[in-house]
């Protein structure tokens, strides 16, 4: 079975043959799976944005290819539209963009634009609005009515009314106090468990990706540095942080603790693994 996104090759450059030309992604080769969850991360300027917006020919590439379900998505006018709905894109800051009279019509956008029926349409819309756990009376409300977080909640389910075969989000959680974020954060996760979806999120916060993904890219220069399953991307914690990128605290921890001479893994990102290093170490499970 054909990956469900790969990229070939992918190089992108702004401004290109001008005075200003800048190399945003080069030379980007991955293999994203149907129904992975994979977390995109790196430091700004490092080509994150650019990338996603390569998925759904947004944006086209200067050389290289994008395959989607193992097509060239710029083969055709067709199969570039056709890009556009298998894989929603959910900008940074997407309340941004809300505009309807109603909630319900905002989320109603996009499977309008594909041209589904009325009842179809009330169909995903109310599903979508259950998966970012909008009610009915807030569908009524005027977008402009509801709290930052509900705003965030309504746009992001206005992609997800288009049920795309994957779902991109870049930095979903950004502005978001920590409940906000962890509402956000803790429904996307629901909704590729319940809807079985190729999931993609780019995020600044490295505790997220160890938290939520399978996978993990890491980009660096505009090129992958890494790109694999997401202990094995953090095990190179120290790696990562000559990036300047921020590896999670409790990866930090077991890092310092090793450098005092303590036979602890450093391959720890997240609390659960923490512990169970610490009850190993203490000799009370076996290793």
């Amino acid at each position: 079975m054909a990956p469900v996104i790969k990229t070939v090759n992918l190089t992108h450059l702004y401004g290109e043959k001008t005075l200003f030309e800048v190399t945003a992604i080069i030379n980007v080769s991955i293999e994203i799976e149907k129904g992975e969850f994979v977390g995109i991360i790196g430091h700004t300027g490092s080509g994150k944005s650019t990338l996603i917006q390569h998925f759904n020919g947004l944006l086209k590439p200067n050389s290289g290819k994008v395959l989607l379900d193992g097509k060239d998505i710029w083969e055709s006018r067709e199969s570039v539209r056709s890009a556009r709905f298998k894989v929603g894109l959910c900008f940074q800051y997407p309340e941004y963009q809300l505009f309807e009279e109603t909630v319900y019509k905002d989320i109603a956008f996009g499977p309008k634009n594909m041209g589904l029926g009325d009842d179809e349409i009330n169909t995903r819309v109310r599903r979508a609005a259950g998966y970012v756990g909008l009610s009915g009376e807030q569908l009524e409300k005027s977008p402009f009515d509801l709290s930052g977080g509900e705003k965030r909640r309504a746009a992001i389910a206005g992609v997800m009314a288009m049920e795309p075969e994957v779902l991109v989000l870049d930095e979903p959680t950004a502005g978001l106090d920590p409940r906000g974020r962890d509402t956000v954060l803790g429904l996307i996760k629901e909704y590729r468990e319940q809807t079985g979806s190729t999931v993609i999120l780019v995020s600044h916060s490295m505790d997220d990706v160890a938290r939520l993904a399978s996978k993990a890219l890491v980009l660096n220069k505009s090129e992958v540095a890494m790109f694999g399953p997401v202990d094995e991307v953090f095990s190179h914690g120290r790696e990562l942080m000559k990036m300047g990128l921020n590896v999670p605290e409790v990866t930090r921890i077991f890092m310092g603790l090793r450098d005092r001479g303590l036979p602890v893994s450093t391959s720890v990102y997240t609390c659960e693994q923490g512990r169970r290093e610490l009850l190993r170490l203490s000799g009370e499970v076996s290793p």
